[in-house]
C-alpha cells in the first residue's frame, strides 16, 4: 500500500510539474499571437496605397460593396494607425438615402491593451422615423452596450452602439476588406445555396417597409443578407 501510494504520489507531482512547464508554453503561445497580430497590421499598413489603388477599380463595378454589404454602402475604409497599425478606424461611406443623415459612419478601435479594446462610436443621425435601431432598443431597454452581440436579429446598425464589437471589426478589418475582391468574385460565381456566409444581417434590416437601407429597385437582386456568426 505505501509503494501505491508512493507511486500515486509521483504520478501527481510530475501531472503538476506538466501543468506548470504547459504554463510556461502558454506564455510563448501568447507572444507568438500577439507578435503575429502586429505584424499582419504593419503588412496590411504597406497595402494602404494598393487599397487607395483598388479603389478607383471598384468604383467601375456596380454594386460591389452590395454583394458584401448594403445597397447604400459605396465604400469601405480602414484606416489604420501609422504609429501602431493594430489600431485602426473602420469607415463606411454611403450615398444619399432615406434614412442616414450621416454621410459616413466610423466605428474605432484601439487595441493598445489586448485585455480591453477601446472602442469610439459614431453617433447615428437617423432622418425623421427611419430609426432601423429602434426595435432593438426599445427591447434592450436603458442598457444598449452590446444590443447587436446579443441580439440575433437586430439591425447591423446597431453595431454603432455596441461598446465593443471587436470580434466583427476583425472580420471586416482583417478578412472582407483585405480580400473584398475575392469576396465579391465568390459571390457571383456561386451556386451553392447552402454555403456559410460570413455576414448576416438582421431582421430589421431584410425588410423594405420596416426601412432598411436596400432600394425598392435592388430588393429583389440582392444576394442573401450576411451576419458575422456567432457562438
Amino acid at each position: 500500500m505505501a509503494a501505491e501510494n508512493g507511486t500515486n504520489e509521483g504520478i501527481e507531482l510530475s501531472l503538476q510539474e506538466l501543468n506548470d512547464i504547459n504554463t510556461e508554453i502558454n506564455v510563448i503561445v501568447d507572444q507568438l499571437v500577439d507578435e503575429e497580430a502586429a505584424l499582419h497590421a504593419k503588412y496590411e499598413l504597406k497595402k494602404a496605397a494598393l487599397y487607395k489603388k483598388r479603389e478607383g477599380v471598384i468604383a467601375k463595378i456596380p454594386k460591389f460593396w452590395l454583394t458584401c454589404a448594403l445597397s447604400y454602402l459605396q465604400r469601405i475604409t480602414i484606416n489604420r494607425s501609422t504609429e501602431n497599425p493594430i489600431n485602426y478606424k473602420i469607415e463606411f461611406e454611403f450615398a444619399e438615402n432615406p434614412y442616414l443623415a450621416n454621410k459616413m459612419l466610423v466605428k474605432e478601435f484601439d487595441f493598445s491593451n489586448k485585455d480591453h479594446a477601446k472602442v469610439v462610436n459614431q453617433k447615428i443621425d437617423w432622418k425623421e422615423g427611419k430609426d432601423l435601431t429602434a426595435p432593438a432598443k426599445k427591447e434592450q431597454g436603458d442598457d444598449e452596450s452590446d444590443v447587436f452581440s446579443e441580439n440575433e436579429d437586430a439591425s447591423f446598425f446597431c453595431w454603432f452602439n455596441d461598446g465593443n464589437g471587436s470580434e466583427l471589426a476583425d472580420l471586416i478589418a482583417n478578412d472582407l476588406f483585405p480580400n473584398a475582391g475575392m469576396y465579391f468574385a465568390g459571390t457571383e460565381n456561386s451556386d451553392d445555396e447552402d454555403e456559410t456566409p460570413i455576414f448576416e444581417f438582421g431582421h430589421s434590416d431584410n425588410e423594405v417597409e420596416d426601412g432598411n437601407l436596400e432600394s425598392e429597385d435592388d430588393a429583389e437582386d440582392a444576394p442573401a443578407n450576411k451576419r458575422v456568426k456567432r457562438g
